[in-house]
């Protein structure tokens, strides 16, 4: 039996979760981990976690010390969200967000690209129902504020602690570029 810091694991329970396919040293290592940080995670659940496909140990570090998130994901490609507000006027935004795992949820919790695309469709909803994108400009903290409250973290791994706005963009008058090509298409009509 080993024994450490209070936790009792059975040769039998190592060895049955070694024959699994388990990561047997990384399952210790958190339960380590998570008794000296107080996170109530016990051999059941630590082994469900790493037969999952999930990294225990890791997890429990980003209980321990949050980790952030950028939105969009620059490693995909993209550099911001853009949407656009009532005025016609497109704004371009960056999110960095403040997640922590929470190891109740994360057998079977949504990852981080959950987290990233519902942030990113809170960011489009808030833009395109503000009726000015002077408003968003001028207070850009109302896009956390209306993402947090939608509760956003549901269903995932995570525990959404903050959603900071990193940067606001002016980007194309997308309302006056279908006003004109709307006005090109009628003349044309009219001088069919």
């Amino acid at each position: 039996m080993a024994v450490k810091a209070g936790l009792r694991i059975g040769t039998d329970e190592l060895e049955t979760h070694f024959l699994a396919g388990g990561n047997v040293v990384r399952v210790v290592q958190a339960l380590i981990a998570a008794n000296k940080a107080n996170i109530n995670l016990d051999f059941q659940q630590a082994t469900a976690i790493d037969l999952a496909g999930r990294d225990v140990l890791d997890a429990v570090q980003t209980s321990v010390r949050p980790k952030v998130i950028d939105c969009p994901d620059p490693g995909r490609g993209q550099t911001t969200v853009a949407a656009v507000a009532m005025d016609g006027i497109q704004l371009k935004a960056k999110a960095r967000v403040t997640v922590r795992t929470n190891v109740n949820t994360l057998v079977g919790g949504a990852t981080e690209e959950t987290i990233i695309a519902r942030v990113g469709e809170g960011i489009v909803t808030t833009i395109g129902s503000a009726t000015s994108h002077k408003k968003v400009l001028e207070n850009p903290d109302m896009i956390s504020k209306v993402v947090l409250e939608r509760g956003l973290d549901a269903g995932t791994a995570y525990e959404i602690l903050s959603i900071d706005i990193a940067d606001v963009d002016v980007g194309d008058n997308i309302g006056a570029q279908l006003q004109t090509k709307q006005a090109e298409a009628d003349k044309q009509i009219a001088q069919a």
